[in-house]
């Protein structure tokens, strides 16, 4: 039997994912830009369109321009989210987190908010380029057009919550002075599977910055208040997703429920914290860690806590996950009670996910082979991709915040059951936030010293 009880808490959790595009031949392009592309959609119906809350920049930005205006979503077949999707959307998830991770320091991510940015500039590329993002985010058998379905399906079911909030939102900012002409159909899928908006704006304006970062800051309620600090004059294009996530857990946190206790480093020193006592239902354990998940209200996400075993350094544990076994160790829990310590943590994330891309095998979108033709007939490589997360764990609930920056340039440049089981936090631990249907992570992180901001 395992022991653990939870109080009151409410998380919030925002994204902005950014590519900025480049092009080859041309000094100057058009960008889009906007606050359109909200996706808030409640229905878990794959054949309806995800629903896009359209609001306008707050700035002043000179002649902006909206390149969606004619162009509806269409509606397209519905499709389950099966193992298909599952299994190399879980792999892509753990890897990318694997190589995300800062040794020694607390680590954050949201694959959810990458890879649908990622899925946007797919729909723009061609041969080698789609191939190598097609094996990325699909395994050897999705395609673009199946990648494009699924992440419909997913987007729509994830924002399908009453009790709590996660909220989706895309859009594409292309640089505005006649240069780059961005291709309908690109647009076409971009309305049709991420309800994207698109816009074209001064990016020579300082007030373009403002605007961008406006459109990150509303879409992410304020966790994210800053992704771009200017515009370099070879940046092209802009494709921008944000995920922003609040909810409350199941059972709440209450002041009888705190206390002050040691938590041991990586280095075996020690600090003084403070932690949220509970008891959980739900065990995980396998030979490499033990934890618990602990369900948020209305029980469609929840907060899952693996803490390597003693001897098990957090780099070797790690190392140890792959897509398969986080599935197994939340297939395989044991429903009994779980005594539990969860430490209150707030800090921010920034890293670079480059060297990440290019190491699970997106290369040739990154060089002078790159072929974004199906987005414009210019010349487009992507020159970089940055991720900034935030989040703040305490007794009354979780916030917390995320941006992914994609940028674009010119070429050219097992225990006994009858005692209770007992996973107290008070070392470092990988955590992560999941999508009970699916099991499929949306944040992971480590949490290696609750005391660092």
């Amino acid at each position: 039997m395992v022991v653990l009880k939870v109080g009151k808490a409410t998380i919030s959790i925002a994204l902005a994912v950014i590519l900025m595009l480049g092009a080859v031949s041309c000094r100057n392009s058009q960008t889009l830009s906007g606050e359109e592309g909200q996706v808030t959609t409640k229905s878990v119906t794959t054949t309806q369109q995800p629903t896009v809350t359209t609001t306008k920049p707050t700035g002043k930005v000179v002649q902006l321009t909206n390149l969606m205006a004619g162009i509806k979503a269409n509606q397209s077949k519905a499709v389950l989210l099966d193992e298909d999707f599952i299994n190399p959307t879980v792999d892509f998830s753990v890897e990318l987190f694997k190589k995300s991770v800062t040794k020694g320091k607390n680590s954050l991510i949201s694959p959810v908010s990458v890879y649908l940015a990622l899925g946007m500039a797919a729909g723009g590329a061609n041969g080698t380029t789609l191939a190598e993002f097609e094996k990325l985010l699909g395994g050897q058998n999705l395609k673009q057009k199946d990648l494009n379905l699924y992440y419909r399906a997913f987007s729509k079911s994830l924002t399908d919550d009453k009790e709590g909030k996660l909220t989706i939102a895309n859009s594409v900012w292309y640089r505005d002075d006649g240069m780059l002409e961005i291709k309908k159909d690109f647009l076409q899928t971009n309305a049709d599977y991420y309800g994207a908006g698109a816009f074209k704006a001064d990016f020579n304006a300082t007030k373009t910055v403002d605007e961008i970062n406006n459109w990150v800051k509303t879409n992410t309620d304020g966790q994210i208040d800053k992704i771009v600090d200017k515009i370099d004059s070879l940046t092209e294009c802009y494709l921008f997703n944000t995920l922003y996530f609040e909810a409350e857990w199941d059972e709440i946190y209450y002041e009888t429920d705190k206390e002050q206790a040691k938590f041991t480093l990586s280095n075996g020193k020690h600090i003084t914290t403070e932690y949220m006592k509970g008891k959980e239902s739900s065990y995980l354990a396998n030979q490499n860690c033990t934890g618990f998940l602990k369900p948020y209200r209305g029980e469609k996400y929840s907060f899952v806590a693996l803490l390597p075993n003693q001897g098990v350094t957090m780099d070797k544990f790690i190392t140890s996950l792959s897509g398969k076994t986080f599935l197994e160790l939340l297939h395989k829990k044991s429903e009994e009670k779980v005594i539990t310590k969860l430490p209150k943590f707030r800090y921010q994330y920034d890293f670079d996910l480059n060297s990440a891309l290019r190491q699970l095998g997106l290369k040739t979108a990154f060089n002078e082979s790159a072929d974004f033709g199906s987005m414009s007939e210019e010349k487009l490589f992507l020159y970089d991709v940055r991720h900034k997360t935030s989040i703040h764990v305490y007794e009354k609930g979780t916030k917390a915040g995320a941006a992914s920056v994609m940028e674009i340039w010119k070429m050219g440049l097992d225990m006994d059951t009858d005692k209770p089981k007992e996973v107290i936090l008070d070392r470092p631990f990988v955590y992560a936030i999941i999508d009970n249907k699916t099991s499929l992570p949306i944040f992971m992180g480590t949490m290696m010293d609750p005391s660092k901001e």
